[in-house]
């Protein structure tokens, strides 16, 4: 699938993740950590945008969403005010990419594994400290993917990703 819009603009899609190192990302449907700063600068990345996310995720980040459009892959969500329901991630995708902003994929691990694919980049804070958790991030090839930046915070590191062309 090409990441086009209308052949005019070229969009963005974005992984956003909050992971450990070894990429644990959740504990029993919630996050093991709780990093203030981090969660406000997700929320500042998305503001505006678009974010598609699996159930679970929304269960957990659904109420302070800023995103533009919400749209969630999920088979046994209903619609919503302010929520889209899609039943795979093919039709969030078509829905996305027709609404012309950039798009991220906020999780969880199944999504981020059907998303990476389509990727252009990643956006992943790496928690630092050591926790438990029973939810990881997918793995994927580093190959395919280069450092554009990374800022590093007292309680997590930020790492901007960009697929490598030709992968």
């Amino acid at each position: 699938m090409s990441n086009r819009f209308d052949g005019k603009r070229e969009l963005e899609s974005i992984i956003i993740a909050a992971m450990t190192r070894n990429r644990l990302i959740g504990n029993g449907n919630k996050l093991p950590w709780q990093i203030e700063e981090e969660y406000h600068q997700f929320l500042a990345f998305i503001k505006g945008q678009t974010v598609i996310l699996g159930r679970k995720s929304f269960e957990i980040f659904g109420p302070d969403l800023s995103a533009g459009n919400c749209l969630v892959v999920s088979r046994s969500l209903s619609a919503r005010e302010r929520v889209n329901v899609f039943p795979d991630l093919n039709a969030a995708l078509m829905e996305a990419r027709s609404l012309g902003r950039t798009i991220y994929c906020a999780g969880g691990a199944l999504l981020y594994g059907s998303f990476l694919p389509f990727a252009d980049k990643m956006y992943i804070s790496y928690i630092k400290g050591d926790f438990t958790g029973d939810t990881f991030f997918p793995p994927y090839r580093h190959l395919d993917w280069e450092i554009e930046k990374m800022i590093d915070h007292e309680k997590y590191e930020f790492v901007v990703y960009r697929r490598r062309r030709g992968k």
